[in-house]
Formats: structure tokens, sequence, C-alpha cells
């Protein structure tokens, strides 16, 4: 999910790095497991949109808020932060639905011609009435359809967020820099998901381990995310009442699937799918030398 509702024990294992050690019962260390020594956080990656963080920053718990202090602003698209802590891992902002524009053009080309016809006619009637109909069309595609516009709209911030994780956990010439890095969205299963499959695949991870992780997604988010999508209700429905997101709830293993399939019917491979995100195969040679 996203960092707001952190306690200050989580901010301090995460900032420390202690919370990507793995559990080791023979260890001593705080935080368990597979490094006595652990790389404090290099970065944080987030996916969201500037609204999202700013309706974030009203709720932050108090481990948040200090979590937040301890990082070093980028000079991206907004001030998420008032204050920061010039040593402290760097806060990355690269919102993956950007262009909101592009993405609702895309949505709309999928959709069937009459139903499109219809769509347009009905605008002359009831205003919006266009728009209505894309989100329809997208909610019944469920996950699936939601991941599968988002990667053909926004290829270049997806492969601005992988060229981000590269460079942040690297080690720099002087044997300095380098570390775990954290990247997210609001519901830390979609866009997040999205990355994290492409991340997987560049490290030569096959269908089932990436079908697998994202499974446990919803798993893990827990509440109505343990299950799969639903039909909805109103208390669903996104502010502006245009897409009812309950039919995106759930990490089904078939929506990966799918997705993936997408991806290679499309591109040709998920390989070529990062080309044209424009992070090459250079730049996929240097993620797995830093991970």
């Amino acid at each position: 999910a996203n960092l707001d509702n952190l306690s200050l024990e989580d901010a301090e294992r995460l900032l420390s790095g202690d919370a990507f050690c793995g559990n080791d019962s023979s260890s001593s260390s705080g935080g368990g497991g597979g490094s006595r020594n652990p790389r404090p956080l290099a970065a944080v990656i987030d996916l969201r949109n500037s609204d999202e963080i700013q309706k974030g920053q009203k709720v932050r718990t108090e481990g948040a808020k200090y979590f937040y202090s301890q990082l070093l602003q980028n000079d991206g698209d907004i001030d998420i932060d008032a204050t920061s802590n010039a040593g402290g891992p760097r806060l990355i902002h690269i919102p993956i639905l950007r262009d909101v524009d592009a993405f609702w053009e895309e949505a709309i080309g999928r959709m069937e011609p009459s139903e499109r016809i219809a769509a347009t006619l009905a605008t002359a009637f009831r205003g919006g009435a266009f728009d209505r109909a894309a989100a329809r069309n997208l909610e019944r595609g469920g996950p699936v359809s939601l991941y599968t516009v988002m990667m053909a709209t926004a290829a270049r911030p997806i492969g601005m967020a992988l060229e981000a994780c590269v460079e942040e956990s690297s080690q720099k010439g002087d044997g300095g820099g380098g570390g775990p890095v954290i990247f997210h969205c609001q519901k830390g299963k979609d866009r997040t998901g999205v990355v994290a499959m492409l991340l997987q695949s560049c490290m030569g991870q096959g269908d089932d381990e990436i079908v697998e992780a994202y499974r446990l997604s919803g798993e893990l988010l827990g509440g109505e995310d343990a299950t799969a999508a639903s039909g909805g209700s109103d208390s669903d429905k996104s502010a502006g009442g245009m897409i009812d997101w309950s039919h995106f709830r759930g990490s089904p293993p078939s929506a990966m699937i799918d997705t993936l399939q997408w991806v290679r019917d499309r591109y040709g491979s998920i390989y070529a799918y990062l080309d044209a995100a424009s992070f090459d195969e250079e730049q996929r040679m240097a993620l797995r030398k830093a991970v």
C-alpha cells in the first residue's frame, strides 16, 4: 500500500534497512535476518499522482510524518514535504498515470464500435455519457483492462520508475551509495504490481513466480483485497463518480496471466515492451548487477 499509515517502529525499520533483512532465528540483530549489517534505505519512489499524495498527507500517522521528514526530496512535480533531511534517502515522484487524457483515449478506443456510437448519441442529451460508457467498459475488463491500458499509455513513466530503481540501488564508483528501494502506489498492487512484474522479468523470473508474487498482494493487503473483484457499490466509486473501483479489488492470478499474454501479443515479448519504455538491455544488465 502507501506509506501514510506507518507506525513509528515500522518507519525506523524501513529507514535503517532492518525491514529488508530475511528472517533468521540465529541472528541477534533487531531486524532479524539475512544480514547483521543491513544497508539503510536508499530511496522511495512514489508512483501516485499529485492529488493522491496530497490527500495522503492529510491523514499521515506520526510514524509516517517522521518517515517523510527523513527523506531528501527530488526536484519533481510537487513539493511533497516542506522539510527534509539532506542526508537521508531520496524521495522520488514518478506519477505513472500522469497523462490522464491518453489513458482515457486508449480506454475509449477499446470500446466496441456500437458502444461508441451509442455513447456519442447519448452525449447530445446527457453530458458525460461518453466518459461514463468508457468507465463501464473499463470496469467490465477488471484488473487486466486497467493494467494493459496503463501499460499502453504510460510506458515512459514506467521506464523512468525502473531506471530510478537501478540508479538508487546501485553502488557508486567510490563504493558508497546504493541500498534498498521502496516503490509504491495508492493500493500497492496495481501500478506497483506492473512495475514489480517488469522488474521480476528483468531478473529472469518466470511467469509462475511473477503470478504468485502478484497473487500474494491482495492477501497481504487483506480486507476487501483479500478476495477477487466483485460487484460494486456507490461507496466504492471515485470522487468524481466515474469509476467503481470495486471491480478492481484483489489480485486474481488470471489478471497477471492475461496481462503478461497481452504484452507478448502486442509487443512480441516483455523485453520488447521494456525497449519501448526506453529501459534497454544495458539498463537491464545494470539492474541485475545492482540486485
